[in-house]
């Protein structure tokens, strides 16, 4: 090896595990710490938009975040040590009071703590099953000199997209050859004809292997529609024509799960996917690409992420299932950042 290639490294040094209470820190000044620069959140670009939040019956948050774009509010918990059930239920507390108070946008409840290793591992695993829960680890590494924090997602609800913050879940980012190793041949196929199509017909994507769970389509910074993979295809999620996050099914949807249906499809309103940013949900092959109802959902979804643009349901007039009429054409612009890391 030669002087100059090991002259390029960076240096390594012994370092151990250590905890910042016995450090001399405590929760103040790692709350004050996060917030001094977000990026240390391990959420990727975030602006912080309060810190100890008032909560109108008593407590306070630790710390509101938001995306780069404000589509997505972080409700964040901070402790030291392994988490415990005062930090675990009020992040959930806060979280559900922020939905309340910032309707429209996508609510994330993040918990923050050196550990979640603990007797409420299980629990908190369970409950990211249902809502999307973030629970990053703040690893502490100390040196001679120094000591190093190093946030890791360690669990974290499907429909969250963890591979652009802090870390993938329970170890590296997955690539191609991963996928192309486990999924089957035709699974494969199927996303790169989507793939295809989708560059050859609505605009530029690009393939995200890294998520754990799902291969990520994305437009821009945001996973316009994540596959997760089957045997001879994959369930795809697609962002609502009308821009909707109610709870009950939009016009636009009711639109297309009448025409699909008629095409052998079965499309599913999942408003609790990705908090409602991608509620629809459809099971699709590779035959299922050349369909000319699978094509117009998928331009629809694909629209109605330029920023300013209509809801679908007003572009084409429709009223209700199967009704439309021509309408004035979307606003075009550049494609938004959603999905967690969206």
């Amino acid at each position: 090896m030669s002087e100059g290639t090991a002259s390029e490294r960076a240096p390594v040094h012994a370092g151990q595990p250590a905890r910042l209470r016995d450090l001399g820190y405590d929760e103040i000044w790692l709350q004050n710490w996060l917030v001094g620069e977000p990026t240390r959140l391990g959420l990727g670009e975030v602006t912080v938009l309060a810190q100890e939040l008032a909560h109108p019956r008593g407590g306070s948050l630790d710390i509101l975040a938001a995306s780069a774009d404000g589509d997505t509010h972080y409700s964040i918990e901070v402790q030291l040590g392994e988490v415990d059930t005062s930090h675990g239920f009020r992040v959930f507390e806060y979280w559900a009071a922020n939905r309340a108070r910032y309707p429209g946008k996508r609510h994330v409840a993040v918990l923050m703590a050196e550990s979640a290793t603990g007797r409420y591992r299980q629990a908190l695993e369970s409950l990211a099953e249902l809502v999307p829960l973030l629970v990053i680890e703040m690893r502490i590494w100390r040196g001679v000199d120094e000591a190093i924090v190093v946030p890791e997602a360690v669990i974290a609800n499907e429909s969250l997209d963890v591979s652009g913050t802090a870390g993938p879940v329970g170890g590296r980012a997955r690539e191609r050859e991963d996928w192309v190793s486990e999924a089957s041949e035709e699974a494969m196929r199927f996303v790169e004809e989507f793939v295809d199509w989708t560059q050859e017909n609505l605009g530029e994507v690009r393939v995200d292997y890294a998520p754990q769970s799902y291969i990520g389509i994305r437009r821009g910074r945001r996973v316009w529609a994540p596959l997760w993979l089957r045997l001879d295809g994959a369930l795809v999620y697609l962002p609502d024509p009308d821009g909707s996050r109610e709870e009950q099914p939009s016009v636009a949807f009711e639109h297309f799960e009448e025409r699909l249906r008629e095409a052998g499809l079965d499309p599913a309103w999942i408003r609790t996917y990705n908090a409602g940013a991608n509620p629809i949900g459809v099971r699709l092959r590779r035959d299922d690409l050349g369909k000319q109802e699978v094509q117009e959902l998928l331009r629809a979804s694909f629209e109605i992420l330029e920023p300013g643009a209509y809801p679908f349901s007003e572009r084409q007039g429709a009223t209700g299932p199967g009704q439309a009429e021509p309408g004035p054409t979307a606003a075009v612009g550049e494609p938004g950042d959603n999905h967690l890391g969206t």
